[in-house]
Protein backbone atom coordinates (compact mmCIF):
# COMPACT_ATOMS: atom_id res chain seq x y z
CA UNK A 1 0.00 0.00 0.00
CA UNK A 2 1.27 3.49 -0.86
CA UNK A 3 2.84 5.79 1.70
CA UNK A 4 -0.17 9.08 2.13
CA UNK A 5 1.35 12.11 1.66
CA UNK A 6 0.05 15.32 3.73
CA UNK A 7 0.78 18.37 1.97
CA UNK A 8 1.58 21.53 4.94
CA UNK A 9 1.43 24.96 3.80
CA UNK A 10 3.37 27.57 6.14
CA UNK A 11 1.87 30.63 6.23
CA UNK A 12 4.10 33.30 7.74
CA UNK A 13 1.79 36.85 7.54
CA UNK A 14 3.78 40.26 6.74
CA UNK A 15 1.64 41.69 9.50
CA UNK A 16 2.82 43.36 12.66
CA UNK A 17 0.45 44.20 15.05
CA UNK A 18 -0.61 46.58 17.75
CA UNK A 19 -3.43 46.55 20.29
CA UNK A 20 -4.98 49.80 21.13
CA UNK A 21 -7.34 50.87 24.22
CA UNK A 22 -9.35 53.40 23.50
CA UNK A 23 -12.81 54.13 24.57
CA UNK A 24 -13.22 56.78 20.78
CA UNK A 25 -15.81 55.36 17.83
CA UNK A 26 -13.77 53.99 15.38
CA UNK A 27 -14.36 56.64 12.85
CA UNK A 28 -13.37 59.47 15.64
CA UNK A 29 -10.38 57.25 16.46
CA UNK A 30 -9.20 57.34 12.59
CA UNK A 31 -9.44 60.91 12.27
CA UNK A 32 -7.26 61.33 15.96
CA UNK A 33 -4.68 59.46 14.80
CA UNK A 34 -5.14 61.33 11.15
CA UNK A 35 -4.54 64.25 13.32
CA UNK A 36 -1.48 63.06 15.36
CA UNK A 37 0.38 60.96 12.63
CA UNK A 38 -0.27 62.93 9.80
CA UNK A 39 -1.33 60.06 7.88
CA UNK A 40 -4.46 59.60 5.75
CA UNK A 41 -6.71 56.78 7.18
CA UNK A 42 -9.79 55.86 4.87
CA UNK A 43 -13.02 53.68 5.73
CA UNK A 44 -12.67 50.37 3.82
CA UNK A 45 -15.87 48.22 3.36
CA UNK A 46 -16.37 46.48 6.66
CA UNK A 47 -14.13 42.77 7.12
CA UNK A 48 -16.72 39.91 7.53
CA UNK A 49 -15.28 37.27 9.50
CA UNK A 50 -16.28 34.07 11.91
CA UNK A 51 -14.12 34.17 14.59
CA UNK A 52 -13.21 31.30 16.81
CA UNK A 53 -16.78 31.23 18.81
CA UNK A 54 -19.61 32.64 16.51
CA UNK A 55 -21.82 31.31 14.85
CA UNK A 56 -22.34 33.80 11.97
CA UNK A 57 -20.31 36.58 10.28
CA UNK A 58 -19.13 39.91 11.94
CA UNK A 59 -18.05 43.36 10.71
CA UNK A 60 -15.11 44.70 12.21
CA UNK A 61 -14.60 47.93 10.26
CA UNK A 62 -11.32 48.97 8.45
CA UNK A 63 -9.76 51.80 7.78
CA UNK A 64 -6.82 52.08 5.34
CA UNK A 65 -3.73 54.23 4.50
CA UNK A 66 -0.85 53.23 2.56
CA UNK A 67 2.78 55.18 2.45
CA UNK A 68 3.99 53.96 -1.27
CA UNK A 69 7.52 55.43 -0.60
CA UNK A 70 8.16 53.12 2.85
CA UNK A 71 6.65 50.15 1.09
CA UNK A 72 4.13 50.48 4.32
CA UNK A 73 0.32 50.06 4.64
CA UNK A 74 -1.54 50.76 8.24
CA UNK A 75 -4.71 49.61 8.85
CA UNK A 76 -6.87 50.43 12.32
CA UNK A 77 -9.63 47.37 12.59
CA UNK A 78 -11.80 46.93 15.68
CA UNK A 79 -11.56 44.41 17.70
CA UNK A 80 -15.12 44.13 18.82
CA UNK A 81 -18.57 43.71 17.39
CA UNK A 82 -22.07 42.25 18.93
CA UNK A 83 -21.38 38.66 18.52
CA UNK A 84 -17.77 38.50 20.11
CA UNK A 85 -14.23 38.84 19.46
CA UNK A 86 -11.88 39.41 16.10
CA UNK A 87 -8.60 38.07 18.39
CA UNK A 88 -10.29 36.30 21.18
CA UNK A 89 -6.06 36.32 22.64
CA UNK A 90 -6.65 39.82 22.85
CA UNK A 91 -10.31 40.44 24.08
CA UNK A 92 -9.34 43.57 25.96
CA UNK A 93 -8.16 45.36 23.37
CA UNK A 94 -10.38 48.05 21.74
CA UNK A 95 -8.70 48.27 18.07
CA UNK A 96 -6.20 46.98 16.31
CA UNK A 97 -3.39 49.04 14.29
CA UNK A 98 -2.02 46.63 11.96
CA UNK A 99 1.12 47.37 9.67
CA UNK A 100 1.68 45.72 6.34
CA UNK A 101 5.23 46.22 5.14
CA UNK A 102 7.50 44.31 2.94
CA UNK A 103 10.73 45.34 3.77
CA UNK A 104 12.00 45.58 7.97
CA UNK A 105 10.26 47.17 10.53
CA UNK A 106 11.79 50.58 10.94
CA UNK A 107 9.01 52.22 11.79
CA UNK A 108 7.42 50.40 14.47
CA UNK A 109 8.96 51.73 17.54
CA UNK A 110 8.48 55.14 16.48
CA UNK A 111 4.91 54.60 15.58
CA UNK A 112 4.25 52.78 18.61
CA UNK A 113 5.72 55.96 20.80
CA UNK A 114 3.42 58.20 18.96
CA UNK A 115 0.46 56.32 19.63
CA UNK A 116 0.96 55.87 23.31
CA UNK A 117 1.24 60.10 23.54
CA UNK A 118 -2.09 60.23 22.22
CA UNK A 119 -4.32 61.47 25.29
CA UNK A 120 -7.41 59.25 23.71
CA UNK A 121 -5.44 56.04 23.39
CA UNK A 122 -4.89 54.81 26.73
CA UNK A 123 -2.61 52.47 26.39
CA UNK A 124 -0.58 50.65 23.05
CA UNK A 125 1.10 47.60 22.97
CA UNK A 126 3.01 45.19 20.56
CA UNK A 127 0.85 41.67 19.95
CA UNK A 128 3.09 39.80 18.15
CA UNK A 129 4.71 37.43 20.44
CA UNK A 130 0.75 36.83 22.24
CA UNK A 131 -0.78 35.75 18.89
CA UNK A 132 -1.28 32.14 18.00
CA UNK A 133 -2.61 30.18 15.30
CA UNK A 134 -5.81 31.35 15.61
CA UNK A 135 -4.38 34.87 14.33
CA UNK A 136 -2.42 33.20 11.62
CA UNK A 137 -5.71 32.51 10.39
CA UNK A 138 -7.03 36.08 10.75
CA UNK A 139 -4.76 37.16 9.20
CA UNK A 140 -4.34 34.69 6.27
CA UNK A 141 -8.16 35.82 5.32
CA UNK A 142 -7.23 39.61 5.93
CA UNK A 143 -5.20 39.67 3.26
CA UNK A 144 -7.36 37.59 0.96
CA UNK A 145 -10.12 40.30 2.10
CA UNK A 146 -7.31 43.35 1.32
CA UNK A 147 -6.93 41.53 -2.21
CA UNK A 148 -10.16 41.79 -3.47
CA UNK A 149 -10.74 45.71 -1.87
CA UNK A 150 -7.77 47.55 -2.56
Amino acid sequence: MPRKLKLQIEYKPEFRTIGLFSVQKDYRLSWLINQALGTDLQRLPDFKYVARGMDEPCRFPVFHHATPELKTRYFLVKNRCTHGHLLTQAKNMDYLFVLKQTEDYPVLDALLTQLRKMKDIQAAFTLDDKLDKQSTAFFYDFELYLDGII
